[in-house]
């Protein structure tokens, strides 16, 4: 007997059972949609973070404390700014922002709202594109010019969506009471923001853009920095520029071991380990599914060798070898896998350019890994299918005819 008609008489066996064989390949499906759905979510969201990570640049360096339970002559203010420049004349860029709270009023419509006060070169560490207007600059720092950016979101919270409402005026209320009037100079766009549908929620709080001073003078005893960030030119240079800032820092304020530096290359191996170290978890419950399904084929097909002994009993009877009765079984065996893959292939696929869609991430599909599935799946029919096949081609002819 040779591969094709074994192949026939495994189609022939399947079909005539189709409920069975469809309730034992479940379990193959379901854990070949588990694998192909995580690897390409997690190929994709780690194309997303890199591609963000690109956009802000892959060459920065984050200035903060070891500890944030400093003493106040160790916070960094916006005077160290100076001092990281003198340290690192080598710097391309040097930005900072500070955090508070506040509410927003405009006509009869309030929001809580999270003040972000910037440097002039906050833009050249963000993804921020300016949909109207500009951007925090200079003057405004300088000035403490009442300015505020806002975003897309915003807009279509307070506004018209779409609306250009540069040169419209918000109130902001401080934390501590305080209320003052902002002229809104520029919109940021949006963009394709997986978390879009989140941040329109009304218990997330608007986000604005302020200049830093003018933040630092509606706001009391907010002179301290959370971190200074800086980017060069020279990638390969991060570490060595890095610690001389943070030493240069330390022996301005007089202090040791206060202050480290961070750099982006560090911060973007630690997201992809997290996310290396949830998609092999979620891999190995997957794997166990898989695992789970061939245990259900090694029973099925002990079930079939049993229904089939007489038909056995009959084929050896008429010359069929072992080797004959082994393949036919391990050729259903994997034709129930490599049917279960294929459809465990597809409906992945499926599912990850859906969620991916949700999320508004672009969907990455490898096709290494749609490959090594489906091989996969029917080496898992090889596996699991040797002992029943086996048990069969070990039948006694003559007690196998004697069968009822």
């Amino acid at each position: 007997m040779n591969f094709s008609e074994s192949f026939i008489q495994a189609l022939d066996s399947l079909k005539s059972n189709k409920l069975r064989s469809f309730l034992t390949m479940l379990g193959i499906v379901m854990g070949v949609f588990s694998i192909i759905t995580i690897m390409a979510l997690g190929s994709a969201t780690e194309s997303y973070m890199n591609a963000q990570f690109e956009k802000i640049g892959a060459n920065t360096i984050s200035i903060t404390y070891k500890n944030m339970n400093v003493d106040k002559k160790d916070w960094l203010t916006l005077k160290d700014m100076e001092y990281v420049k003198e340290a690192a004349p080598e710097i391309k860029n040097i930005s900072t922002n500070i955090q508070k709270r506040g509410t927003i009023r405009i006509d009869d419509k309030t929001k809580d709202a999270l003040v972000l006060g910037v440097s002039s070169q906050f833009k050249n560490f963000g993804i921020i594109e300016m949909k109207y207007g500009r951007f925090i600059n200079d003057f405004d720092v300088t000035k403490r010019s009442k300015f505020v950016v806002v975003d897309e979101l915003f807009v279509k919270k307070f506004f018209k969506e779409g609306q250009d409402v540069t040169g419209e005026t918000i109130t902001l209320k401080t934390s501590s009471g305080t209320s003052v009037s902002l002229k809104i100079i520029g919109v940021m766009s949006s963009g394709e923001n997986m978390f879009e549908g989140i941040m329109e929620s009304d218990l997330i709080p608007a986000v604005i853009y302020m200049p830093i001073t003018t933040v630092q003078q509606l706001y009391p005893n907010s002179e301290r920095l959370s971190s200074i960030d800086v980017s060069l030119v020279e990638k390969d240079k991060l570490r060595e520029v890095g610690r001389r800032i943070v030493q240069y820092l330390e022996m301005k304020h007089g202090s040791e071991d206060v202050y480290m530096a961070q750099n982006s290359a560090d911060i973007q191996k630690a997201f992809s380990d997290v996310l290396g170290v949830v998609s092999s978890i979620l891999l190995v419950i997957a794997v166990i599914t898989l695992i789970v399904g061939g245990i259900g084929i090694v029973n099925i097909l002990l079930v079939s060798v049993t229904e089939r002994i007489r038909e056995i009993g009959i084929r050896k009877a008429l010359g069929a070898q072992k080797k004959d009765i082994v393949l036919q079984f391990l050729t259903e065996s994997m034709l129930m896998t490599g049917i279960a893959g294929l459809v465990g292939i597809l409906l992945g696929v499926v599912a990850g350019g859906i969620i991916s869609a949700l999320i508004k991430i672009p969907p990455v599909v490898d096709l290494k890994v749609i490959i090594m599935a489906f091989l996969g799946s029917v080496a898992l029919g090889i596996i699991f299918g040797v002992y029943p096949a086996k048990r069969a081609a070990d039948l006694d002819p003559i007690e196998s005819l004697r069968y009822e």
